[in-house]
């Protein structure tokens, strides 16, 4: 439960849950679960992870994951955690390593981030091979095909990128991460009118459910509005909502990284 929890809190999901009641929700169960076993491995990842989501607590959840190591030290779920931390810290042959790792114990473990990791790391081509891999594995993966999209953009390969962003979506209707992703790319890609659209649909999904800030704000950045992407980044940071702790190698920030309230908001979470 606690490890659900944290990684609803950490963005995964692109659903309607709020990222502080998924904290709430994960520092209960993880209590609960070191109450029963304090030297459960599983469950010191999972605090080590909401140190890093949100408390950006970098030092404290590292020493927190290398004990979860030390005690449970044939846990894929541990080392591809571990791996999130080092890709955030911008430390990508560490994360590489640790999440190659995770996949080798569990080839079912958030298969996507390998490939995920070596986008942050501007290795598109070796990307592109692992995300082909991810999909050829298992075809109808959302997240398989919108890594698999990104690749390709940053190859410059708009259409297959496009057609991969837009299978995602069909494949998870309702998942904002997704959709806000599309959006962005369709903004970068000129298709402007594409891109606001995505824009309504997920401005009238927040008036029925949450939508995370995070989320909203990429396409923001897709259509070239820096300012109110940040608006919605610092949102993020007070909501402490969606994947925010790896905001500062984000390939989907590029074009923010130099912008003085993007800065700001770095020295906010500790990564100034």
């Amino acid at each position: 439960m606690a490890l659900a929890y944290a990684e609803l809190a950490a963005g995964e999901g692109g659903g309607p849950t709020r990222g502080a009641v998924a904290v709430e929700e994960a520092r209960e169960a993880v209590t609960t679960a070191l109450a029963l076993d304090p030297g459960l491995g599983e469950a010191h990842s999972v605090l080590a992870l909401l140190r890093c989501i949100h408390d950006f607590d970098w030092a404290g959840a590292e020493q927190e994951f290398k004990l979860a190591l030390e005690l449970s030290p044939g846990s894929a779920d541990i080392y591809d955690h571990y791996g999130w931390l080092c890709a955030a810290l911008e430390r990508y042959d560490e994360a590489l390593a640790l999440v190659k790792r995770a996949q080798e114990l569990d080839p079912l473990v958030h298969r996507a981030d390998v490939a995920t990791t070596l986008i942050r790391a501007g290795r598109y081509d070796e990307a592109l091979e692992s995300a082909l891999r991810c999909i050829e594995f298992e075809p109808e993966y959302a997240r398989g095909r919108s890594t698999l999209g990104w690749a390709y953009l940053k190859q410059g390969r708009v259409g297959e990128g496009l057609a991969e962003l837009e299978q995602a979506v069909a494949l998870a209707p309702g998942n904002t991460l997704f959709l806000a992703q599309l959006g962005e790319a369709y903004g970068l890609a000129g298709r402007l009118g594409e891109a606001r659209a995505v824009l309504q649909q997920l401005e009238e999904l927040s008036r029925q459910r949450y939508v995370s800030p995070y989320h909203m704000a990429y396409v923001y950045t897709g259509l070239g509005e820096p300012e109110r992407a940040l608006d919605l980044l610092e949102r993020a940071f007070e909501e402490r909502a969606g994947s925010l702790y790896g905001v500062k190698g984000s390939f989907l920030f590029t074009s923010l990284r130099s912008h003085p309230r993007f800065e700001a908001l770095l020295g906010k979470i500790n990564l100034a």
